[in-house]
């Protein structure tokens, strides 16, 4: 047959094959092979579950606690992005995704004033939440941030001008996927970041909110699952403003993985299985809970300091201690912590007694716990202020050590507590212990508190007014027949020097 005829007769074929019927957007919808089970006989599995856990997922039958919490959620994660408008990775991303995705006018950039594409908006929007290192943290086999799927949900939600109650249920599917294969599996103990979990929570938010088929939402989280691997290096060592864009990045991957399978475009299955087989260490009996009654959201801790989440026991420890020596710190001649191993392999290994970055800086347990103790507190302004590289952080910095905390393990031994002794030059010595940090879910942080936080970081952008408006906009989103309402209100003139 001359090559010719050939291509004339496949193109026939291909073109009668194509699935003819139009689903919403305007999307042209071809067959899948991985999602149906035909063609090449491979079987979604472990896909086709999370697509159709999250086409099942409706705002009516959400529990009230699910819903109360997705309120919480969203009000804390807006009131970080606002605290990161103006930062140096922000301003970056700022310029740069203009470069990168041109100047669309779809979607919010939180707290600045031109609008952006929809992948723009997610970009950016997603440094501004991780950049203070104050959002929300689900733990399950490691730390993972869920709120950092939340820019995608906003950002699709106002291009289609969705609902509130769309919004609710986008954030709920991709905050459940995500924090279920957390539960699933550990990325940290093959050398991945946890928010690899992520990459299968994006694709189901912008395939739940776009209403794209089963089958190719199927596809999608393949395609997105297999692409989602980010090294765990981006938080060792010295770190980078890296640790900001993580996620955003696998935001924009999602969301294209997404695009690419509402086109027809398939996937590989097994992505998961395949890493909890092939990637050491070797997980038998692997499989993801996607049970719909057994919600992870309420179980989400809040953060009262902007450091990494392990460390907040360890500041609220200082901060009490502080008071407690009323101002003596001069006299300090050891400080001792316990906590428990794994939090110490990764706050307290060498690079964090000497960082380098702010970036570093907010992830060390003995700059962090120093801070507290000389200034009663920790907040955005000291790391800001590079208040961490002062001589006398480095001089407590010098007399900290740190080991495993065995009482504390024995009493909780997936915690995230810690006890902290000091003792002065005459011999005296103070300890506290908090084996429960305050925003954790066992101790939540409280209305009062988690309004003062979004609204410290919000009216500096926005205003007193505007900051209390988004607040009640939150308060009622099951009452929003348009997100736009509520993304209208984040706008803000920008700021260069945040506080």
């Amino acid at each position: 047959m001359r090559r010719r005829d050939f291509l004339e007769r496949t193109t026939i074929a291909v073109a009668t094959s194509l699935v003819g019927s139009i689903w919403p957007d305007g999307y042209h919808l071809v067959g899948s092979a991985l999602a149906d089970g035909k063609g090449d006989g491979q079987n979604a599995a472990l896909e086709q579950k999370f697509a159709e856990f999250a086409i099942a997922v409706r705002y009516e039958d959400l529990p009230a606690d699910v819903i109360a919490s997705a309120k919480r959620v969203l009000l804390d994660t807006l009131g970080c992005a606002f605290g990161s408008v103006g930062s140096e990775p922000a301003n970056i991303a700022e310029a740069t995704i203009r470069k990168t995705f041109g100047d669309g006018n779809t979607a919010t950039v939180i707290g600045y004033p031109r609008s952006a594409t929809v992948e723009g908006a997610v970009f950016v929007n997603g440094v501004l939440v991780r950049s203070l290192d104050m959002n929300d943290t689900y733990i399950g086999t490691e730390p993972l941030h869920p709120s950092e799927v939340i820019p995608t949900a906003l950002a699709l939600c106002e291009e289609r001008g969705r609902s509130g109650r769309d919004l609710v249920e986008a954030m709920v599917v991709g905050y459940e996927a995500s924090m279920r294969v957390n539960d699933a599996i550990s990325f940290l103990e093959r050398g991945f970041h946890p928010l690899c979990a992520a990459s299968y929570g994006v694709p189901l938010i912008a395939g739940k909110i776009w209403g794209i088929p089963k089958e190719a939402l199927a596809n999608a989280v393949g395609i997105s699952g297999a692409r989602g691997f980010t090294s765990f290096v981006v938080n060792s060592g010295a770190i980078s403003m890296m640790k900001a864009m993580g996620l955003a990045a696998t935001a924009i991957d999602g969301v294209f993985a997404t695009r690419l399978a509402a086109q027809g475009f398939t996937g590989p299955s097994g992505t998961l299985e395949w890493l909890a087989s092939k990637m050491k260490p070797a997980k038998e009996g692997f499989a993801v809970d996607l049970e719909l009654a057994r919600y992870r959201l309420p179980r989400v801790a809040f953060k009262r300091f902007p450091v990494q989440i392990e460390l907040q026991a360890v500041v609220e420890a200082g901060a009490s201690l502080s008071r407690r020596i009323e101002g003596r710190t001069q006299e300090i001649r050891s400080i001792t912590v316990e906590t428990y191993p794994g939090i110490i392999q990764r706050v307290a290994d060498p690079a964090k007694f000497r960082p380098q970055t702010k970036g570093t800086a907010d992830h060390s347990l003995p700059v962090c716990l120093a801070m507290a103790l000389l200034d009663g507190d920790v907040t955005v302004s000291q790391f800001e202020k590079d208040r961490w590289r002062e001589q006398d952080v480095m001089a407590l910095v010098e007399k900290t050590s740190v080991k495993p905390g065995e009482s504390l393990i024995a009493k909780l031994p997936k915690g995230r507590g810690a006890s902290v002794e000091i003792v002065l030059a005459d011999g005296r010595s103070w300890r506290e212990t908090v084996e429960v940090p305050e925003g954790d879910a066992q101790r939540p942080l409280s209305r009062a508190s988690l309004e003062r936080k979004f609204m410290n970081f919000a009216v500096p952008v926005v205003g007193k007014a505007a900051g209390e408006r988004v607040m009640s906009l939150v308060d009622g989103i099951e009452d929003l027949r348009d997100v736009r309402e509520l993304t209208r209100a984040l706008k803000g003139m920008g700021k260069q020097n945040p506080a």
